[in-house]
């Protein structure tokens, strides 16, 4: 979510660019939400002040030192590429 600006009422508009949902953010002690454009409900939104901004996410799994050539068999035969070791 992007910082869009701020309404006459001091709640700050975020905008998803990607998939148009658009919020009004008003933040504690009187926090509120107003949600004025839902866009893509199953999308995980994250915004941040301040110039951050995530794109993708990639997860990579940690290779299991010392794993024995049993249990790598077991993850091999499950469907499961660890850490990419042949087993």
């Amino acid at each position: 979510m992007i910082l869009n600006g701020c309404a006459k009422s001091g709640a700050e508009e975020w905008v998803c660019p990607d998939c148009g949902r658009r919020v009004l953010m008003r933040w504690p002690p009187d926090f509120e939400r107003l949600i004025l454009d839902h866009g893509d409900n199953s999308a995980v939104h994250v915004g941040a002040k301040g110039g951050v901004r995530m794109n993708g996410l990639e997860v990579n799994p940690s290779p299991l030192p010392g794993l024995s050539s049993d249990a790598r068999q077991w993850l091999t035969d499950n469907g499961i590429d660890w850490d990419g070791t042949p087993a």
